[in-house]
């Protein structure tokens, strides 16, 4: 099996970055090898487990690297020690790309977590790219499986997410998204006995998106983005409104040329922000210590 077209260096890269097929419901349901995960990312990019394995390891040592730096700054050490989890947690980081993402917030995080001089449990990230609320809730087994005490929710970007060329329809109504998160506030609280933090999907940039979907026939609206985390607002008013937090970054270097994803950097800022909020206010539902 070969992929369908040559992928340049950098699709390949993309690709590895956002996609970790462990996480992928059927195989999380029915587990494969390790090495089996290897050689279906190489089969689908027409590429070798050598360079899948090579480059997730280059992702990996990278985010260490990036947590270290971060911990050189003594207010974000700080609000490391000070997060509302400890040794006997499991923390799940519960998302779409922004959270999937190899060089992302919550792998960051889990980083940071264990470089900064304090144990703070398990760390569990089940971000998959392209979910929706509606995704979510169809893999909530999965998530109590993962046996959370707390569950860091990051959702909506792709609720707002739209498919068509001559007419569109968004992936989620804006009353669906919010009987999902009341749903799945409600499963995690009351059907799990864990805490959960509502963390609203990050800005994104109008201009960049109709520059890099123009011939696509997917596409967001910055404004459907901002409804959908408005809706995570009114579900959950305690907690982390990062679409406040980088609404003022979206037009340098916090996200990516498609305007959706956020840059390295773009995660470094989503983590300060997160950390900060969480270390000053824990703003859980559910669950406390």
């Amino acid at each position: 099996m070969t992929a369908p077209h040559r992928l340049t260096d950098a699709q390949v890269r993309d690709f590895i970055r956002y996609t970790d097929t462990r996480r992928w419901p059927l195989l999380g349901r029915f587990p494969v090898g390790e090495e089996l995960h290897s050689e279906l990312l190489a089969q689908m990019l027409g590429s070798s487990r050598d360079t899948v394995r090579s480059i997730v390891g280059e992702f990996a040592s990278r985010a260490r690297r990036t947590a270290e730096e971060m911990l050189a700054d003594r207010r974000f050490r700080d609000s490391i020690r000070a997060l509302p989890f400890g040794p006997g947690d499991r923390v799940v980081g519960v998302g779409d790309s922004v959270t999937a993402d190899r060089l992302g917030w919550f792998e960051l995080l889990s980083a940071a977590a264990a470089l900064g001089g304090r144990s703070a449990g398990d760390m569990v990230n089940l971000g998959v790219s392209g979910n929706t609320t509606a995704d979510v809730l169809e893999r909530f087994d999965l998530l109590e499986e993962a046996r959370p005490s707390h569950v860091l929710l990051m959702l909506g970007t792709n609720d707002a997410r739209s498919h068509g060329r001559a007419v569109a329809y968004r992936m989620v109504s804006a009353a669906e998204t919010e009987r999902n998160f009341r749903a799945l506030v409600d499963l995690i609280v009351t059907g799990l006995g864990a805490g959960v933090t509502v963390i609203t999907p990050p800005a994104v940039d109008q201009r960049r998106i109709d520059t890099s979907f123009a011939e696509a026939a997917v596409g967001w609206r910055a404004d459907d983005v901002a409804e959908v985390a408005g809706i995570a607002r009114k579900v959950a008013p305690a907690g982390i409104d990062l679409h406040g937090l980088t609404s003022d970054h979206v037009g340098g270097d916090f996200l990516e040329a498609d305007g959706v994803h956020p840059t390295p950097a773009g995660q470094r800022l989503i983590l300060t922000r997160v950390v900060a909020h969480l270390a000053e206010r824990p703003a859980t539902i559910g669950r406390r210590r």
